[in-house]
C-alpha cells in the first residue's frame, strides 16, 4: 500500500501542495490531475522519495520512505520528464545498465520478462543498437517505459507517461498499466488527460492552483 498522510510540499516559501492524503491498494492506480504549476510533478517526486515533504509523510507498506530510502528505491520505479536515459548508450545498453542498478528481489510475479519480448511489443527491437541520443522524443519515452516494465517493481511512479507517444504507443502503454495492476502492482501517474486504466480500480486526485 502507498499512503500519503497530510502531505505538504513547498516551493521556496510558498506551499504548493497542502494536506494531501490518500491510500492506494495493490492492483490500483492513482491519476493526478491539475493545471500547469499546481504541483503535480513536485508531488510525484515526493512520493518517489526524491523530495522531503514540508509536512506529513509518505509511507510504503507502512514504512516512511524518507527513513529507508535504499529499500524503497528497490521497490519503486520512477520516470520523470527527462526519462532518465543516457544519450550515449544504445537502447539495449540503457536497459541493461538500469537492470544492474535496480536489482529488485521482490519483483512482481515469478516469470521474468525478457528484453526482446518487451522491446518488440514496444516497437523498439529494430532500434536496439541505436544510440538513444539519436531517437525521437516519443521513442525515448518508450525506452524509459520499457525499462520500467523489465524491472517489474511493484510501484510505478510516472510523470506524464503518455507525453510524446503516438496512438499505437499509447495503446501499448495502457495495456502495460493494466497488466501491472492485474499482477498486483500500483500505478501513480500525473496526466493532463485521463489514462484509460480500469475504472473500478482507478482513483483520481485533482490538485488546485497553478498557472495555465
Amino acid at each position: 500500500m502507498l499512503c500519503a498522510e497530510q502531505l505538504g510540499l513547498g516551493r521556496g516559501e510558498r506551499m504548493i501542495v497542502d494536506g494531501v492524503g490518500f491510500e492506494i491498494e495493490p492492483g490500483s492506480a492513482l491519476q493526478i490531475h491539475g493545471s500547469n504549476g499546481c504541483g503535480k510533478t513536485t508531488l510525484l517526486r515526493a512520493l518517489a522519495g526524491l523530495l522531503p515533504p514540508a509536512a506529513g509523510s509518505v509511507r510504503w507498506r507502512g514504512m516512511n520512505v524518507q527513513a529507508q530510502p535504499e529499500r524503497f528505491r528497490r521497490e519503486r520505479a520512477y520516470v520523470g520528464h527527462s526519462n532518465g536515459l543516457s544519450d550515449d548508450l544504445s537502447v539495449l545498453e540503457n536497459l541493461r545498465f538500469a537492470a544492474l542498478l535496480g536489482v529488485n528481489p521482490g519483483g512482481l510475479g515469478d516469470a521474468r520478462l525478457h528484453e526482446r519480448d518487451v522491446l518488440e511489443i514496444a516497437g523498439l527491437w529494430p532500434l536496439r543498437q541505436v544510440r538513444v541520443g539519436s531517437l525521437s522524443q516519443g521513442q525515448r519515452r518508450r525506452v524509459a517505459l520499457a525499462r520500467v516494465m523489465l524491472e517489474r517493481k511493484p510501484l510505478w511512479l510516472l510523470d506524464e507517461p503518455a507525453e510524446a507517444l503516438d496512438d499505437a504507443a499509447q495503446a501499448w502503454l495502457c495495456d502495460a498499466l493494466d497488466d501491472h495492476m492485474q499482477d498486483g502492482g500500483i500505478v501513480v501517474a500525473t496526466t493532463h488527460l485521463p489514462l484509460p486504466t480500469a475504472v473500478t480500480c482507478t482513483h483520481h486526485l485533482q490538485l488546485e492552483g497553478g498557472a495555465s
